[in-house]
């Protein structure tokens, strides 16, 4: 393992293909989107990018422990983690800025309802405008009211400011946590990789090759930021095809994976289908910490099932979808 090299700078793509028969690009998608607003650039204390306030408390770090007010912006996942985790560091008074409504956000709805649970205060239709920062300290962020116009590109309706609706909330900390986006400056003309027009890498959804012969790429640098579970199991599968190509194999679909992608194109499921059978158990929901304990601590907040529980969850099973085929010559 070598640390501290720098590809694109110190090394280039296309000299560890050269030195190396099959080289792997996981680089992730950790680069912020900007927000777009006047300040957000000049180095405030107390402004910090969603992504590396979450690195720095996974660290044991917090970037500004004298600050007990936060404003996340976004409606994300990572955007209810930065105010979830700001509970669990000691800040007293956290709040969410997000330009929709709660109908729109993405983020996962269990966790927007567990973090209003936890007392974070959630501001709607409302978009930050300007930091404010009179010494170089963050000590507020002006917004704008925002109303719902006409659906954009995402299907959901555009927010549209609303003229001399300004505000300010104090805050000692804003925290930005719009979107991620892939850091593909280490790449040059030269190594001749493939981006798709969402400037990620172009790699073949089963076997993981790019454009170039013996290179390789999976995770959130080719599908855009995603869930760690998903980049974790690509990898994997991109593992299994470079020990394939380097054993002289061909790269390809393997017969499970090609029945995999068959069965979920046969829509044999169907999520809204209503069984219409009286009775019969409910679904248990798992015990959890109580809001006010678990809001200050990092201890795990579903307390899972027992074996028992876990046994008569399962036995409420209908139907498995376990899928059977027969060859018949």
């Amino acid at each position: 393992i070598r640390y501290g090299v720098e590809v694109g700078k110190e090394v280039s793509l296309s000299d560890l293909r050269r030195d190396y028969d099959a080289v792997f690009i996981g680089v992730g998608a950790h680069d912020s989107m900007p927000m777009g607003v006047e300040g957000e650039d000049k180095g405030y204390r107390g402004f910090i990018h969603g992504v590396r306030y979450l690195l720095d408390i996974s660290q044991g770090k917090d970037p500004y422990p004298e600050g007990k007010k936060v404003v996340v912006v976004g409606g994300g996942n990572v955007a209810i983690d930065c105010v979830r985790s700001s509970f669990r560091i000691g800040k007293d008074d956290v709040n969410l800025v997000y330009r929709r409504t709660i109908a729109e956000m993405p983020a996962d709805p269990a966790e927007i309802h567990d973090a209003e649970e936890e007392k974070v205060k959630f501001h709607y239709l409302c978009n930050p405008t300007k930091i404010i920062a009179p010494e170089g300290k963050v000590v507020g962020v002006e917004c704008i009211r925002m109303e719902l116009g006409e659906p954009d590109q995402s299907g959901r309706r555009r927010p549209v400011p609303v003229p001399g609706s300004e505000f300010i909330i104090e805050t000692d900390i804003l925290i930005p946590a719009i979107g991620q986006k892939v850091d593909l400056s280490f790449l040059a003309e030269k190594d001749g990789v493939k981006l798709t027009k969402w400037n990620t890498i172009d790699s073949d959804g089963e076997t993981f090759a790019t454009s170039q012969e013996g290179i390789f790429a999976s995770g959130d640098c080719v599908t855009g930021p995603d869930v760690l579970v998903r980049a974790t199991g690509t990898g994997k599968r991109a593992a299994e095809k470079i020990d394939l190509f380097l054993s002289g194999g061909k790269v390809e679909a393997s017969v499970d994976e090609n029945f995999k992608a068959f069965f979920s194109t046969m829509k044999v499921y169907n999520k809204n289908e209503q069984l219409n059978i009286i009775g019969g158990l409910k679904r248990a929901q798992p015990p959890m910490l109580e809001p006010e304990d678990r809001k200050w601590t990092f201890e795990e907040v579903e307390q899972g099932f027992k074996i028992n529980e876990a046994a008569g969850e399962a036995a409420r099973c209908l139907r498995c979808y376990r899928i059977g085929m027969v060859a018949l010559g």
